[in-house]
């Protein structure tokens, strides 16, 4: 191969973005062979492939929150979870999750607020699982909270109708954190002239998908299905994308033409435009238990504090206007 022409070699700087680290990380990684590369020339290379089977990997490593250095600046995410939970992951999942409270849902403001909680003197760990997935985690008591951001097209409402059938009979709060756009996200300049939903089925295109669950893949085959469409018959629909980074740079990079996803990846991956669809609510979801009182308000103090307000703001795409309110309680 002379180049590295193909959609799918992605170079450490790529692997970077999707996984919100830094290069460094990425280099450690492959080093180490967690995440399998290979060489160009002296140019390391890795296939969006590997690099899915990676987050796949670090969706189901769980750690506590407290993470990254304090140097870095930030929470870590999914990737760094992953190799933080390396060492531990011989331990069984029980022995490692016992009298943690667990939050699910691959949202940065969960991160944030994890950091919170564990420096308060709680013992938080992180799973990074899609919101349906959480949810019903959540039912079976193997985490305590669960970020949603679910569309119920019978009722035109967001998140309270999946807890009720997703979680019956299972005492919960319900926190709102934020609002934000869902839409197409489409290479720049729209070459397709792609204008809503229906244009995803009248127009031969290229999709890139999220995997089953999440509540990008959610909206859009709750659209499809209203739409009276064959979802099979779009080109890519089969194919899940388990990463919106990973989502947004296929496009970017020409490997598809568009996918359904969130304002903020079009801020963070260049060479995509944006077109909103609808206004998605993210609520937090807790289950009630004589361990989690605490905790609850704990959590509702830190979403009430202009402290944590403040480390939010600089998140784009996201009004958190209502932050905290409670929308349900059982």
């Amino acid at each position: 191969m002379a180049g590295d022409t193909r959609i799918d070699v992605l170079t450490a700087q790529d692997v970077a973005a999707i996984l919100q680290v830094n290069r460094n990380t990425v280099y450690g990684l492959a080093k180490a062979g967690v995440l399998p590369s290979y060489n160009v020339g002296r140019k390391l290379r890795f296939s969006l492939d590997d690099v899915q089977e990676y987050i796949e990997a670090a969706k189901g490593a769980r750690r506590e929150s407290a993470t990254a250095p304090a140097a870095a600046g930030r929470p870590a995410g999914p990737a760094e979870a992953a190799a933080a939970a390396a060492g531990a992951a011989a331990r069984a999942p029980a022995l490692i999750t016992r009298g943690a409270f667990v939050i699910g849902g691959r949202d940065l403001v969960l991160d944030i607020l994890a950091n919170y909680l564990s420096a308060g003197g709680i013992r938080v760990l992180r799973s990074y699982e899609s919101g349906y997935r959480e949810l019903v985690s959540l039912y079976s008591g193997t985490v305590q909270a669960a970020a949603v951001h679910l569309w119920d097209s019978s009722t035109d409402r967001y998140n309270l109708p999946y807890v009720k059938r997703l979680a019956p009979g299972t005492p919960v709060v319900v926190l709102h954190l934020a609002t934000r756009a869902q839409g197409l996200l489409v290479r720049r300049g729209n070459p397709l002239g792609l204008l809503g939903w229906a244009d995803l089925v009248r127009t031969p295109l290229v999709l890139a998908n999220r995997e089953r669950g999440s509540g990008s893949r959610v909206l859009l085959d709750e659209k499809l299905r209203l739409l009276e469409a064959d979802p099979y018959a779009i080109e890519g629909y089969e194919r899940e994308i388990v990463s919106d980074l990973a989502q947004g740079m296929l496009i970017a990079r020409g490997g598809a033409d568009a996918g359904v996803g969130a304002e903020r990846v079009h801020h963070q991956i260049a060479g995509l435009d944006y077109l909103p669809l609808q206004t998605e609510r993210l609520d937090l979801v807790i289950a009630k238990t004589p361990s989690t009182a605490r905790v609850i308000r704990a959590v509702r103090g830190f979403l009430g504090s202009e402290m944590f307000r403040n480390e939010l703001v600089a998140l784009p795409g996201y009004d958190f206007s209502h932050l905290g309110a409670k929308l349900y309680e059982t």
